[in-house]
């Protein structure tokens, strides 16, 4: 397929293509990105210059999902927050925020849920995991994250889930105290029209989870009328 339109027309069409390979075979986004591209320039173009941005992506990924995958997605989105919530409640001592694909609604099946906790010291965090029996692995923050000591990631035990389905994956990001007095950046938040206000915001908290599944359940017990 040959390249069409103007630069943001091809964006889009990337991001569609990418959003349905990160679904229907579990690619991560950079993957599925290059892929895309080299689908629609036919391998005689560079791409790299239209290559959509995470924010695109983000739109293009929970457009497939709403339109496509539908109810299960639902459920899914369901699921792990529900798990987030759980979570946060065990570890609140550490001010957990939920981020990520799970907040801003364009999580798949392979994403983890992703918590931002704020301590002194990440070994307090290592402390009460151990304390809750949890087999866990700790690794060093990406570049870019100011503030951050550690990661500490871990699946969620077999009695959190249904039998029929995979594990989830949790990934707690331990930042200093100082750094939860930095508002979530422009790059965090997205500007989504269709998303609840509480998905576009960057990051939450347990009160405004539990608001969002709150409202999440409210909305599905009286769908929008067709008329």
């Amino acid at each position: 397929m040959e390249p069409t339109g103007d630069r943001e027309k091809l964006q889009r069409q990337i991001a569609a293509i990418a959003a349905r390979l990160i679904v229907e075979e579990g690619r991560d986004s950079a993957q599925a990105k290059r892929k895309a591209a080299a689908a629609l320039a036919g391998g005689r173009a560079r791409m790299a210059d239209v290559l959509p941005d995470k924010e695109q992506m983000d739109a293009a990924l929970r457009e497939y999902l709403r339109t496509v995958v539908g109810a299960p997605h639902v459920a899914l989105l369901r699921r792990l927050r529900t798990v987030a919530a759980q979570w946060m409640q065990m570890l609140e001592g550490f001010h957990p925020y939920l981020v990520g694909a799970v907040l801003d609604g364009s999580a798949t099946q392979h994403s983890p849920v992703k918590l931002n906790l704020y301590t002194e010291s990440a070994k307090d965090v290592e402390m009460a995991l151990l304390e809750q029996r949890v087999d866990f692995r700790v690794a060093e923050p990406p570049g870019g994250e100011g503030h951050a000591m550690e990661v500490i990631g871990f699946l969620v035990p077999s009695a959190e889930r249904k039998a029929n389905e995979e594990s989830i994956a949790i990934l707690l990001t331990v930042y200093q105290p100082e750094a939860l007095r930095v508002a979530p950046g422009t790059r965090s938040r997205s500007s989504d029209p269709l998303l609840h206000p509480i998905e576009r915001c960057g990051r939450a908290s347990l009160p405004m989870l539990r608001q969002l599944l709150e409202d999440s359940d409210a909305a599905d017990c009286h769908p929008p009328s067709s008329d």
